[in-house]
């Protein structure tokens, strides 16, 4: 199973979503990597920490927006 597939597991499985979503903003962590998340390239990439709970890192590794 591929990164996106392992992501889109967790994110259609409601009790482990809803747990590890809240373990990420309680703890200012990426809920896919468990690293800190507390840097932004800029407002959009914030709210969207916000909405998924996912790093600048992984925001970039899954969604794009990365240095090219």
């Amino acid at each position: 199973m591929d990164k996106l597939e392992s992501l889109l597991d967790i994110l259609s499985s409601d009790r482990e979503y809803e747990k590890r979503f809240v373990i990420a903003k309680v703890s200012k962590s990426c809920i896919w990597c468990g690293e800190e998340a507390v840097e932004f390239r800029d407002a959009s990439a914030r709210l969207e920490y916000f909405v998924s709970a996912l790093c600048q890192k992984c925001q970039d590794e899954f969604i794009g927006g990365g240095e090219e």
